[in-house]
């Protein structure tokens, strides 16, 4: 859950600094907050363990052949800005358990708050990024 909500806290972040999306994938309202399902799937196997090892992706090689790799962040000025903020993300957030991230999310206006009580019991509901960065550039210009 620690993973979930640090990658979201992240990519609300840069949605409001960065005017970018960090991750490519949608996120989602799921009972216990936001949950992003690619990487809810990619670390499920570890339940509330620690995580013992890094993600992974498919990529063909010739055509015809699968290989595992590593995701990783391209070297340049535009990734430093993102390694920045993920640094920022963990210095603000990292102590915080799943759970205390979790009730964050909960909070009443929040993109998951909203979207949840709009969805009235549908489960997985996309919560937009246009919302999410609503959200945190209130949360910017404190408000």
């Amino acid at each position: 859950m620690q993973v979930q909500k640090l990658v979201y806290f992240a990519h609300g972040w840069n949605l409001t600094l960065n005017h970018a999306p960090l991750i490519d994938d949608t996120v989602e309202a799921w009972q216990f907050g936001p949950v992003i399902p690619t990487l809810y799937h990619e670390f499920k196997y570890f339940g509330r363990g620690p995580i013992t090892s890094k993600a992974s992706s498919l990529r063909f090689i010739d055509g015809d052949k699968l290989e595992f790799e590593e995701p990783t962040l391209e070297r340049g000025p535009a990734t430093q800005a993102v390694r920045d903020l993920l640094d920022a993300i963990w210095q603000a957030y990292g102590a915080f358990t799943g759970v205390q991230l979790s009730n964050l999310t909960h909070e009443p206006g929040s993109p998951w708050h909203v979207t949840w009580h709009r969805a009235e019991g549908r489960k997985n509901v996309d919560i937009p990024d246009e919302l999410i960065q609503e959200h945190f550039a209130r949360v910017f210009d404190g408000n």
